[in-house]
């Protein structure tokens, strides 16, 4: 409800949602309500343990963009 609210205004700025981003579900959920979503613990997490930080990325972001 908060979130259309603040769609509802017509901002200048862009309403972007930053918390409990973590996954398709998650990011396409929020973007329903706003203009884009922020992905920061989830991402971070993602790289923590990587060998390989480029493949990581991309992996990462595949599952964002396809799942």
């Amino acid at each position: 409800a908060y979130l259309q609210k603040l769609k509802n205004m017509q901002l200048k700025n862009p309403v972007l949602v930053g918390f409990g981003i973590k996954d398709k579900q998650t990011f396409d959920a929020a973007c329903e309500h706003a203009n884009g979503a922020i992905i920061g613990s989830a991402f971070i997490k993602a790289l923590e343990n990587a060998e390989n930080i480029p493949d990581a990325v991309r992996s990462f972001l595949a599952k964002i963009k396809n799942e």
